[in-house]
């Protein structure tokens, strides 16, 4: 294998671990939602709260986040997620109160917010633009593998050893990617080169400021709101759902739930390379308006057999919008304002992923029906589909002329 290519699958690889774990953290509270509440006394909106928590925090560092890789690289950056992703995961399981509890939650995601932004600015720095989409969908397998690993393991090792153990397992994790990332990760171009050229300087404040006047990015992340508050809380409530309505173990709802996670899982790599050959705008909206209606249908279904149909096919729509719209932030902006532009547009996205696990319980909390937690949910990639019809996306095949014409001057330049 090339050299240099091989360097870029490992900066790629240890993205992707990041993002895996950041994933894990957030959602090892999920399949243990019915021991924890009893064992700390909660009911279901403050169950919720607990993942909107770690939103909390995920949200207020995109930004900040972003600005950070911009000035200072990835690298850097992500060394400081995966320690402070870890240390904060394992006080999670040692929280003596739900208050506290929601402390360490915070934190995590504070740990876990320029891991998005770090993982687009890697894509952008080693992988040409034809090459991108595909990148970005594996980039983005990365959530749904957490999924189905955290359904896995976390079931089982709370019923046998208590829930709080689920945690110190989950971050143990981070730790060990702290290590992997400071012996292996690298930056195609040295962060000292890039403060020497000045490009560093050139992201003004007003430039920056100038990023929310920027429609795609702006109506890329009202989108992915509407995505993400459907996605988020799937996987938030729907182990709970099959417990308490379909009445499976809950080590059978997150084997369920890991089918979920493995069809989004190979969704994305597909759904990524479609995005470097058809319209972006038009798959994306497809993805969000059907998701709408599956889980509607979840939401009425009482027959266990159809969840083998119904859960892949939540698990493809949940997560494929995914890598399209990322790779969307790439061609809206220019190179040196990405890390700022992809937290501003991930900021949105978390917005929905923050208030959806709130807004469900809640109507868990005054209805005691499933049906119409599922319903809530299924608004928001409805009205994100509709709102993605009005970005404005070069046409594919003058993105591809173009691609032709640079391939031509880099090979007459060498």
């Amino acid at each position: 294998m090339n050299p240099k290519l091989k360097t870029a699958f490992i900066a790629l690889s240890i993205a992707w671990l990041a993002y895996l774990l950041s994933y894990v953290s957030r959602v090892s509270w999920s399949p243990i939602i019915p021991l924890a509440s009893s064992d700390l006394g909660i009911n279901a909106a403050q169950a919720g709260s607990y993942m909107t928590a770690f939103y909390i925090g995920y949200v207020v560092t995109q930004i900040p986040g972003g600005f950070l890789i911009d000035r200072f690289g990835y690298r850097k950056v992500l060394l400081g997620c995966f320690s402070i992703l870890g240390v904060s995961t394992l006080l999670t399981g040692a929280a003596p109160s739900y208050e506290m509890g929601m402390v360490t939650r915070i934190i995590a995601g504070i740990g876990s917010g320029a891991i998005f932004s770090a993982g687009i600015v890697v894509i952008n720095d080693w992988f040409p633009e034809k090459r991108r989409g595909l990148a970005n969908g594996i980039f983005m397998t990365s959530t749904s593998f957490a999924v189905s690993l955290v359904n896995l393991y976390v079931p089982t090792i709370s019923s046998g050893f208590g829930w709080r153990s689920a945690f110190y397992v989950s971050g143990i994790l981070p730790l060990i990617g702290l290590v992997i990332a400071f012996f292996y990760l690298k930056e195609s171009t040295p962060i000292s080169k890039k403060v020497k050229e000045g490009n560093r300087d050139k992201a003004s404040g007003r430039e920056i400021l100038s990023l929310l006047k920027n429609k795609n990015l702006i109506l890329t992340g009202l989108a992915g709101f509407g995505g993400q508050w459907a996605t988020t809380a799937t996987f938030t409530w729907a182990n709970s759902y099959l417990n308490k309505s379909l009445h499976l173990s809950l080590v059978q709802a997150g084997l369920f739930m890991s089918i979920f996670g493995f069809a989004a899982l190979l969704s994305k790599p597909v759904t990524g390379i479609l995005s470097d050959y058809l319209d972006r705008k038009i798959l994306t909206c497809w993805i969000l308006i059907l998701l709408g209606p599956v889980l509607l249908w979840f939401g009425l279904n009482q027959n266990v057999s159809l969840l083998y149909l119904i859960i892949p096919m939540m698990g493809i729509l949940g997560y494929a919008f995914y890598p399209v719209l990322n790779t969307v932030i790439g061609q809206s902006v220019e190179k040196r304002l990405l890390g700022t532009a992809s937290g501003l547009v991930n900021a949105i996205w978390q917005l929905g992923a923050m208030l959806s696990p709130l807004a469900v319980g809640a109507v868990i909390d005054a209805t005691g029906n499933y049906f119409y937690c599922f319903a809530t949910m299924a608004i928001g990639p409805f009205l994100g589909g509709l709102v993605f019809l009005f970005v404005k996306l070069e046409k594919k095949a003058a993105k591809i002329q173009q691609n032709t014409v640079d391939e031509v001057q880099m090979v007459n330049v060498k």
